[in-house]
Formats: structure tokens, C-alpha cells, sequence
């Protein structure tokens, strides 16, 4: 029979407690026992660090914290790290645990802080990039491809990514508005959204409750959402509501690459989907720029 998930970090406290005094085969192996009680003694960064980053740290591989995750009755490591996520969420200033771990962590010097940073997001680029979803990109490369208008919106720290999603988008197809912007009346710009549109909705934990506020009226309108976000988020849609691309690495001004990556991924496939109706819009684009003098050569 499955185990029974903990729900908190009390729980998983109390779970060591039991596996120490345990006998017999069914004991827990003291390395993965050991994984547990160093997340449990640093859970600000068992919750905003990869499964790379965690397993480095313990001396073990990543798959180590998966199957710990499943002998939790988990799915696999994510679920058992969303318990240290909402923990922290719930207990801690989200940012400063993160910065707080970055100040902390022990470098050899700032190359070794730039090989470091570079093996994580690599790491977390091919993460992703394993994870990705033929059908649910297809799904979404259709959407993006069909609406009549496609609205982006992203608040506050990943609204670079809008801007990044819906600037490129635009160079490809027509009728592409960023929402979002410089004294933005967000209510307003989503009353201008009509039946055949599309809202891509971007945001990572914490969410940003306008964002979540705005899928959930895009949705009530019978809006078709595409959002991308992490697993279990607030504007995860399916079925007839859209579908979700899901990026579950955490989102920091130190871990942007693999949320920029599945939008250029998306991207990538909605002008090769697009084909000679992509090239004929940019040519245009392109006309308007060079007649205007916009760019200096």
C-alpha cells in the first residue's frame, strides 16, 4: 500500500523521529535518511533549491531525492519539495531565505561563484527541456497560432519574460498587445480582451495575485488561457480553460534561464508552425523599423 504523503514539515520532522528508532528492512537507508534531515535543517533552501543543487550538497545523485520523494508516498521529489515551499511561504520572507542561502553559501571566490551559477542553470535548462511536453506544446503553438488577439501578461518581477514573450511574438504574427505596462489600468486592458482572443498568463511562485485574479476572470469569460508557470500553480488550466506549460524551477533574478527557455521553445515552434506568414510579417516589421530610423548600424 502507498504511503500516505506528509502534508507538513512537522510531519516529516515526526517521520525521522520514527525512521531513527526503526528496525528491520523497511528501515530508511541512513543516506537518504540524511538527504531528509539536512532539507528539514535548511528548509529555506530545500525549498528555492534544484534537485541538482540539493543532491550536490548531500554527496548523492538527483534520483536519490526522487525515490525519497516516492517512499514519502509522493509522485516523485517536486510534491515532496512543494511541503518545504509552502513551509517557507507560510513561515519565512520568501526572497530574503533566498537571498539569505546565496549569502551564506560557502564559495572558493568569484570564478567559483560564476562555475557554480553556470552548472545550475545548465542543469535546470536540461531539467526543463526533458520535461517539455510534445502534446501540450503542440496544444499551445495552436492557440497562439489561431487566436484572433493574443493578450501576455506578467507582473512585477516576470514581466521582463511578457515583454521578452510578446515582443518576439509580434515579430511573428499580427495583433499581439503586452499587458501590463507603465501606469497600467489592468481591469481595462482586460475588458478590451473578445471571444477568439487568447490571454497568456505568466507567473511563478509566490503568484502575484492580480495575475491569478485576471486567469481566473479570462476564464469565467470563457476566455481560453495559455499559462506558464509550476506545477500545482494558481493558474494551472486544462481542458476546454487552455493548458499550462510547466517550468517548475524556482524563479529568481539568479534562475531565469530555464523559464526563458521553454518561451523560446514556444516560440520557436509557433514560426515554424507560422512558416512563410511569419517571414512575410517581420519583412513588414522590419520596413517600418528601417523607415522610422530606429536602429543604428
Amino acid at each position: 500500500m502507498k504511503a500516505v504523503p506528509p502534508h507538513s514539515v512537522e510531519d516529516l520532522r515526526r517521520l525521522v523521529e520514527q525512521e531513527r528508532s526503526a528496525r528491520g528492512r523497511d528501515r530508511m537507508g541512513e543516506r537518504t535518511l540524511a538527504v531528509l534531515v539536512d532539507m528539514l535543517a535548511r528548509p529555506g533552501s530545500a525549498a528555492v533549491q534544484s534537485i541538482s543543487e540539493l543532491a550536490a550538497h548531500n554527496g548523492v545523485d538527483a534520483s536519490t531525492l526522487t525515490r525519497l520523494g516516492k517512499r514519502l508516498g509522493f509522485d516523485g521529489f517536486t510534491p515532496l519539495q512543494d511541503v518545504f515551499r509552502r513551509h517557507v511561504s507560510d513561515t519565512q520572507p520568501f526572497y530574503s531565505a533566498h537571498v539569505n542561502e546565496l549569502v551564506t553559501r560557502q564559495d572558493k571566490g568569484a570564478a567559483d561563484t560564476l562555475q557554480h551559477l553556470a552548472q545550475s542553470e545548465c542543469q535546470k535548462v536540461l531539467a526543463v527541456a526533458g520535461t517539455l511536453n510534445q502534446e501540450t506544446l503542440d496544444r499551445a503553438v495552436s492557440m497562439l497560432v489561431e487566436a484572433r488577439h493574443v493578450h501576455v501578461l506578467a507582473l512585477r518581477g516576470t514581466y521582463a519574460l511578457s515583454h521578452f514573450f510578446g515582443t518576439f511574438l509580434s515579430t511573428m504574427r499580427a495583433s499581439v498587445t503586452i499587458l501590463g505596462g507603465p501606469a497600467f489600468q489592468l481591469a481595462e486592458d482586460l475588458a478590451r480582451i473578445q471571444p477568439g482572443d487568447l490571454l497568456v498568463a505568466m507567473t511563478y511562485r509566490p503568484y502575484t495575485r492580480e495575475v491569478v485574479k485576471a486567469v481566473n476572470l479570462a476564464k469565467a469569460e470563457g476566455i481560453p488561457v495559455l499559462s506558464l508557470t509550476d506545477a500545482g500553480s494558481a493558474i494551472e488550466v486544462s481542458g476546454a480553460a487552455g493548458t499550462t506549460i510547466v517550468v517548475d524551477q524556482p524563479y529568481y533574478f539568479d534562475s531565469m534561464l530555464p523559464h526563458y527557455f521553454a518561451a523560446e521553445a514556444l516560440l520557436m515552434a509557433v514560426l515554424r508552425k507560422l512558416g512563410p506568414k511569419a517571414l512575410q510579417t517581420t519583412r513588414r516589421r522590419e520596413a517600418f523599423v528601417k523607415a522610422m530610423e530606429v536602429e543604428i548600424k
